[in-house]
């Protein structure tokens, strides 16, 4: 009988054991595996959701869907041509994105009121009222549009202008 409760105890011990294993194993993996970073300056990101819940995720610059860049990540915005989105970081530290339109001449932005702006196909919007198609871009933000009915965007901070205009 004395054999039996060695035995008995010598289960629950490597029961116990076991269990020990499997918490200390799930722990290290929850607190090493890889934590989210947000983008860094340069990188670009597509823009989803909505406005009031809008999601950033990393993209490759030039993608179709791709209309943002990080200009900067300690909130320091143009409010005129950028736009502050701020992600949490390993759950807390919170990071003041700066995002601005990485567009060329010829793209088609759509700009419709309370919705998230995004990259459109040119000939399926044209006349679109709500879609503004990007006609120059200039690197000094003190340039001026070539029109008079084209809308300057100018990113002071970047030293940036954007001209655009009617999607016609």
């Amino acid at each position: 009988m004395a054999f039996n409760l060695r035995g008995g105890l010598l289960r629950n011990l490597i029961g116990i054991g076991v269990a020990i294993a499997l918490g200390l194993g799930w722990w290290a993996f929850s607190s090493f595996k890889e934590k989210a970073s947000a983008p860094d300056v340069g990188e670009c990101v597509t823009v989803s959701g909505s406005i009031s819940d809008a999601d950033v995720d990393e993209a490759d610059c030039g993608d179709d869907d791709v209309l943002y860049k990080v200009t900067d990540d300690d909130g320091d915005c143009d409010e005129d041509a950028e736009v502050n989105y701020t992600v949490e970081v390993n759950g807390s530290d919170a990071v003041d994105l700066c995002l601005a339109w990485d567009v060329e001449v010829g793209d088609c932005v759509s700009a419709a009121v309370a919705s998230i702006e995004k990259l459109v196909d040119c000939a399926t919007t044209k006349n679109d009222p709500n879609v503004l198609k990007v006609t120059s871009i200039e690197d000094d933000a003190t340039a001026k549009c070539a029109k008079k009915d084209e809308l300057p965007i100018v990113n002071e901070k970047r030293d940036e202008l954007i001209c655009v205009g009617a999607n016609v």
